[in-house]
């Protein structure tokens, strides 16, 4: 019997969507150790559905273009078709949602930091230098240049995502 990959992907992503991602993080984050890479896999293993679905829904998208059904009725086999022709035009989705992804994420990460579940003390993290403007509430630059970071940091991943676009929208 073949298990239907597609059918149990798409349950994992209802499971995980059903919760809120910050919720998850934060009670995954509280019971285990405070190192990176664990933070990494915690990361890697609550973000992963939305873009799951961005990527199966262009997929299903590209399955059906006229140069994919050539392919197939050229007798070109299965896995040639996605790796020539569908991973190319997929790639591209994938590197637009990949800065969108990477600002979440510090995001994720500033905001578990700050509530002291993220990194381990000995590892600096913008989250951390803000959770040091509640000892002194009169020092105003412990909040207003790590925030600033932060900010400047996601806009300008946020903003590559409208250059590529846009330079995609002048080469036609």
């Amino acid at each position: 019997m073949q298990l239907p990959l597609d059918a149990v992907v798409l349950l994992l992503i209802a499971l995980l969507t059903s919760v809120p991602r910050l919720v998850l993080v934060l009670a995954i984050a509280a019971v285990r150790s405070s190192s990176v890479w664990s933070l990494l896999a915690i990361l890697s293993l609550t973000y992963w559905p939305v873009s799951a679905q961005l990527v199966r829904a262009e997929m299903l998208r590209v399955r059906q273009l006229s140069f994919i059904e050539a392919a197939r009725a050229l007798g070109i086999p299965h896995w040639q078709v996605i790796g020539r022709h569908a991973l190319p035009v997929l790639g591209k989705t994938i590197a637009a949602l990949l800065p969108l992804s990477v600002a979440t994420l510090i995001g994720v990460e500033t905001t578990l930091s700050f509530l002291g579940v993220g990194l381990p003390p000995e590892i600096a993290s913008w989250g951390r230098l803000l959770a040091t403007a509640r000892q002194d509430f009169t020092a105003w630059w412990l909040i207003v240049f790590p925030a600033s970071t932060i900010l400047l940091t996601i806009l300008a991943l946020r903003r590559l995502i409208f250059l590529r676009s846009k330079s995609r929208f002048n080469a036609n």
